[in-house]
């Protein structure tokens, strides 16, 4: 027997039972496989207890478990997403809508509650907070438009105080506002603005320009980031268009979900952001955002978190 023969012997007769040779002669180690979570399983294990037949979850489980894994979608977060598109308080779909809705909306990894709180914002027509009108859409309606509006990072209470102090007594703009509330326009800045030019469009160019701290930045042509008024500055007149059809640049929370400005302001409000700590712009590139802490020592979780990958260039228009 040759050198190389015999040494090969060797080391198959060294390897675990497990391990397999292919026709690369390289070798695939299956030790420990079997002790990683298993995804697939209990997601079919899962979906029987909510009431699916066996061969439905499995179907399921098959097909989604992929996607879910590649997505980072947990099981719990299935869950609780699950259970705010079934539940009486929540969006209340029959088993048969949420089941395939869960899945699609856990592929954009779209937070359960902002999703359901959206949702109530565009449907109810007196909603609870601070007794406000909601936008009173039919439900269809309210269901197409809230996963998009989450999905470009709209604060929902946001949006909800903009339709109200847009509000006239004869036409409650309702599309129009919600595209306001995509573009990042908060609502006290609006208001401000109104008060001082009485002129609408003129105070929402003025509010997306300013709002949260001018800490809001979305995807240019070029790859890079930049403010709404460096959106104005190079685009002109159409800034506007370009800026609410560019990606909101967003970061992690420590939850491990990425979230845009309005959705970091309406979770932590006040402390969102220290006053005099602002990301540095630098020409036109974002600096680095570095962590602050307030007088109580604590993180301010927008600069605590760390910047999500986002699309190299906006979609086309």
């Amino acid at each position: 027997m040759a050198r190389s023969s015999l040494a090969m012997t060797l080391v198959m007769l060294m390897l675990p039972a497990t391990a397999r040779r292919n026709k690369d002669d390289t070798f695939i180690m299956q030790a420990g496989i079997s002790e990683a979570p298993d995804l697939e399983a209990e997601l079919s294990s899962w979906l029987r207890e909510e009431g699916l037949s066996y061969a439905d979850a499995g179907w399921w489980a098959q097909k989604e478990s992929w996607y879910l894994e590649t997505c980072g979608a947990t099981l719990p977060y299935l869950k609780k997403l699950y259970e705010e598109l079934t539940a009486s308080r929540g969006i209340a779909l029959p088993q048969g809508d949420a089941i395939p809705k869960m899945f699609d909306y856990a592929k954009k990894a779209l937070d359960p509650v902002q999703l359901s709180n959206m949702y109530w914002v565009l449907y109810d027509c007196n909603h609870a907070y601070g007794h406000a009108k909601g936008l009173c859409q039919y439900p269809k309606e309210a269901l197409e438009q809230a996963p998009a509006l989450v999905e470009m990072g709209t604060s929902s209470k946001e949006l909800l105080k903009l339709y109200n102090f847009m509000t006239d007594d004869i036409e409650r703009p309702k599309k129009e506002v919600m595209e306001f509330a995509a573009a990042g326009c908060e609502a006290d800045r609006y208001w401000s603005a109104y008060q001082a030019t009485h002129h609408k469009l003129v105070a929402v160019d003025e509010a997306i320009r300013t709002s949260f701290e001018m800490q809001a930045f979305r995807y240019a042509e070029d790859g890079k980031y930049y403010t709404a008024s460096q959106f104005k500055d190079h685009y002109g007149s159409n800034w506007l268009k370009k800026w609410s059809a560019s990606p909101a640049a967003q970061k992690v929370a420590e939850d491990g979900k990425a979230y845009s400005v309005p959705q970091f302001w309406e979770f932590f409000k006040d402390d969102w952001l220290p006053t005099e700590a602002k990301v540095q712009v630098e020409g036109s590139k974002v600096g680095n955002a570095k962590a602050h802490c307030g007088g109580s020592g604590r993180m301010h979780p927008w600069h605590y978190a760390k910047s999500a990958k986002q699309p190299a260039i906006p979609p086309d228009q």
